[in-house]
């Protein structure tokens, strides 16, 4: 047991977990995923103290402690040492929600999510009393937003070549159950009680933003502040960039070691990171030719998910009660 830091004990597992009670907190808000679905927008402006928020469990020190371990290597100590160290930088959190949150603990994307069992298993060993939060996103947009993250910092593949993995059995890839929401939601459900997972559509938030934030604070059993009006409901914080930035980045990405492509002669170093995430940004060529890469990109998107997810999010829609097909979810009823 580490000195100096009160811990509980599992003793069906001899696991550690986090105890809020010793602390005087609440029980913690764990938001597990997914990417590209407001992630950035909550971690940078809700999950604050002055929205009534601690964050005991950043994005990155859940990266380290939780998701990048081992299968037989992960030690809830260590997540417990990096909680007890943002407890003791602030004293004053009378009150206040301890929340975790890190989009990737729905999964890797890049592989199809294949670590998301693992990581929703883990969740619940350190948080075993957590109030869990899934933001989902229609298939076929968030399909865009993660090819063009892959892209940037590093991936070679063609969106067809994403979509159509070869000799999965030798290394886990891209499949589209990682956008089948409801298996994760039931299982996180099954092991945390379906009262303590809320799941809220990401076009929810883009009609009624005040409504779906408050809703979050509900689910947290967290009173809004008197900053809460003071949220930027209109701000974007990762804004959609130009495909066709997308398709010539991949051309370099060929030439470029990374852990997508071990093969590239040039190394991929933390400059030119940088600069793929400027170059992203601009459109180098005239505003028209966009919208050829745009209309390209849907038609091999549209086709591939095609039926694809309607049986998905209906069992997603009876899960949780939510309309999906008011904000243009694939449902069974709109297959031609």
């Amino acid at each position: 047991m580490l000195k100096n830091y009160p811990l509980l004990i599992n003793n069906r597992n001899n696991a550690m977990a986090f105890d809020h009670q010793v602390h005087g907190l609440p029980a913690p808000l764990v938001h597990i995923g997914f990417p590209k679905a407001l992630s950035s927008w909550m971690q940078k402006s809700l999950f604050k103290p002055e929205q009534g928020f601690l964050n005991v469990l950043d994005s990155l020190h859940t990266t380290i402690g939780l998701i990048d371990p081992a299968p037989f290597s992960f030690d809830e100590s260590l997540c417990i040492r990096f909680i007890e160290e943002a407890l003791k930088n602030n004293p004053d959190r009378n009150n206040l929600v301890p929340v975790c949150s890190a989009e990737a603990l729905i999964g890797n994307p890049y592989c199809g999510g294949y670590n998301a069992k693992q990581n929703a298993d883990r969740v619940k060993q350190l948080f075993p009393e957590a109030r869990i939060l899934l933001i989902v996103r229609e298939q076929r947009q968030l399909m865009r937003s993660l090819y063009k993250t892959m892209v940037v910092w590093g991936m070679p593949h063609s969106i067809k070549r994403l979509l159509n993995p070869t000799d999965t059995s030798m290394a886990p890839q891209f499949n589209l159950d990682f956008m089948r929401f409801d298996l994760a939601t039931a299982y996180y459900q099954q092991i945390f009680g379906p009262e303590n997972v809320l799941v809220l559509p990401y076009e929810a938030f883009i009609q009624e933003p005040r409504d779906f934030t408050h809703r979050i604070l509900q689910h947290a059993n967290c009173t809004a502040t008197a900053a809460f009006e003071k949220l930027p409901w209109g701000k974007r914080v990762n804004k959609n960039q130009p495909l066709i930035n997308l398709y010539l980045q991949r051309l370099e990405n060929i030439m470029l070691s990374t852990p997508f492509n071990y093969a590239g002669p040039f190394a991929s170093t933390e400059e030119r990171g940088r600069q793929r995430i400027k170059r992203s940004k601009n459109n180098p060529l005239p505003e028209f030719t966009h919208n050829w890469f745009e209309d390209d990109f849907r038609q091999i998107v549209s086709e591939a998910f095609a039926g694809k997810f309607a049986s998905s999010n209906h069992r997603l829609q009876e899960l949780t009660g939510l309309d999906l097909g008011a904000y243009g979810y694939e449902m069974p009823d709109t297959i031609a």
